[in-house]
């Protein structure tokens, strides 16, 4: 794992909840206090991204776009036939590949739900990786989540989809405990019953195979309590927010891959 912020770290804590162990994870950050943070998981931590390299065998990418380019240089002499799988927002696998011709590319979007087992794991794959490598990568991603195979093209919507999704479902959440707490429930209460909903929401949508317009309909009545929030959420616009919101971030995975 190159890189020790949010999302390496995620991945890492995700794996080793999932039962790899300590000594088969080694990480690397140019940064000493994300290495000492993440030196108390117990796995392997260095500053030198080419010793990291030389002795792995699946490397991950967790680094910001703007940081690719060096670490690509630094590694590409020790890299062989070695698995590279770039979770880097907005790059595509032919930039890494004009670096790297011929390279086996794993292009990646998790989230950071990886951490606890409940992640979105979807991934392209180049032409290299051959399919033994493919379902090795997917047993892999499905330690930490849902693994989902698309075409590489759509990858900035997955990106500004489930890759930002977490931070507009706890928006929702925040929203729903904040006026919960001032209608007098306690913020502890309050937060457990809107984290649950959320979960349970998704759970019956992928468990039962509903459509969100069927489970809505389930849940409201005609003149009853649910109907008179969905009013003031239509009010307001909201659905509409939504979708700019996806739009929005969909807008700046481009950007970021284009520069």
């Amino acid at each position: 794992m190159v890189g020790a912020g949010r999302l390496g770290s995620s991945l890492v804590k995700g794996m080793l909840r999932a039962g790899l162990p300590k000594e088969s994870i080694f990480l690397s950050d140019k940064d000493p206090e994300k290495r000492k943070a993440v030196e108390k998981l117990g796995v392997r931590v260095s500053e030198n991204n080419v010793s990291l390299a030389r002795s792995s065998d699946v490397i991950f990418l967790a680094v910001k776009p703007k940081e690719l380019d060096g670490v690509l240089d630094e590694i590409k002499g020790v890299l062989g036939e070695k698995l590279l799988i770039s979770p880097v927002a907005g790059v595509p696998m032919g930039k890494i590949e004009e670096k790297l011709r011929g390279a086996k590319i794993v292009r990646l979007m998790p989230n950071l739900a990886c951490a606890v087992g409940e992640g979105v794991m979807v991934y392209s794959l180049s032409p290299a990786v051959d399919e033994s490598e493919r379902e090795m990568v997917e047993s892999l991603f499905a330690k930490l989540g849902l693994p989902i195979e698309v075409r590489e093209d759509q990858m900035d919507v997955v990106t500004g989809l489930s890759g930002s999704g977490p931070a507009y479902f706890s928006l929702v959440i925040q929203a729903l405990v904040e006026g919960a707490e001032e209608l007098g429930m306690r913020r502890e209460e309050a937060l457990r019953l809107a984290s649950q909903t959320a979960k349970g929401t998704g759970e019956m949508l992928l468990k039962l195979g509903l459509k969100p317009d069927e489970l809505k309909k389930m849940v409201s009545s005609p003149g009853g309590t649910t109907e008179a929030g969905l009013r003031e959420l239509e009010r307001a616009k909201v659905f509409e927010a939504f979708k700019k919101a996806l739009t929005a971030a969909v807008e700046r995975a481009k950007e970021l891959g284009s520069g």
